[in-house]
């Protein structure tokens, strides 16, 4: 009777590994509620009224984890130090960076999102581009590039968010505005013609969902993202927000290579 016993336990362990998640269990800061934090409401593409590519991987991750979803702003410059405002994590256009990795953890990358300068004219070649008057909202790897790699002649303005760099080319304040490919690519679409996705930075960056340093569920979004990627949710999102595929540099937009 001993083995019969044995083999109960050993049928019921199995039962109970099939009902459990992939990747460990998702514990949110508020019972039934997943938070996530995001730094510019609206953003064309991203997160709009309603719906947006970010919007759309914050609500598949609630559906996942059987959670409502709530949505809190967080400026851009204390997301990326590492505070959340108490978020579970943050859907903001973030790519990891070594030091952004010292204060926040990472999920794999969703998205690949290379530099992009989006203007009214053409914009050929590195000389042109450091020929330029800039726009870039302030504490972002955009920054970072414009500043280190295009080093235009004009110092670039740095405002709280794209919407404002985006009024200072409206007025012809500037000439362009440095922003990840797929939102540039979704503006440019939106203008009617009046706006261009003029030139791209050869970039590997990816933009990935930021969670709080030692985060125990960055397992849990970790296996989301793979099974967004596998089953199709993310190029759905893309393809329906962006009108994109996912791909990294645009074939017929001018690349400033990096030397990489």
């Amino acid at each position: 009777m001993r083995w019969i016993g044995a083999l109960l336990v050993a049928v019921l362990l199995a039962g109970c590994a099939r009902g459990a998640p992939a990747a460990g269990d998702f514990r949110p800061a508020v019972a039934g509620e997943l938070t996530v934090a995001t730094a510019t409401l609206p953003l064309p593409g991203f997160w709009e009224e309603p719906g947006g590519f970010e919007y759309g991987l914050a609500k598949a991750l609630a559906d996942r984890f059987h959670l409502r979803l709530r949505v809190v702003r967080v400026p851009f410059e204390r997301i990326v130090s590492g505070d959340l405002g108490g978020a579970d994590l943050a859907l903001s256009q973030v790519t990891a960076t070594r030091d952004r990795d010292r204060v926040l953890d990472f999920s794999e990358p969703y998205l690949a999102a290379p530099p992009a300068g989006l203007a009214r004219s053409a914009i050929p070649d590195l000389a042109a581009a450091r020929d330029t008057r800039w726009a870039v909202k302030r504490g972002t790897t955009l920054s970072a590039i414009l500043a280190g790699f295009i080093r235009p002649t004009t110092p670039p303005a740095l405002t709280v968010d794209e919407r404002a760099a985006l009024t200072l080319l409206a007025a012809g304040s500037v000439d362009a505005v440095l922003l990840d490919l797929p939102v540039a690519l979704v503006i440019a679409d939106r203008s009617g013609g009046g706006l261009r996705v003029a030139v791209q930075v050869d970039s590997d960056d990816s933009l990935a969902v930021a969670l709080p340093d030692g985060s125990a569920n960055r397992e849990a979004i970790d296996s989301a993202v793979r099974a967004f990627t596998d089953n199709g949710t993310i190029d759905r999102l893309a393809k329906r927000w962006l009108g994109a595929h996912l791909r990294g540099t645009e074939p017929n937009i001018p690349v400033l290579g990096r030397g990489r």
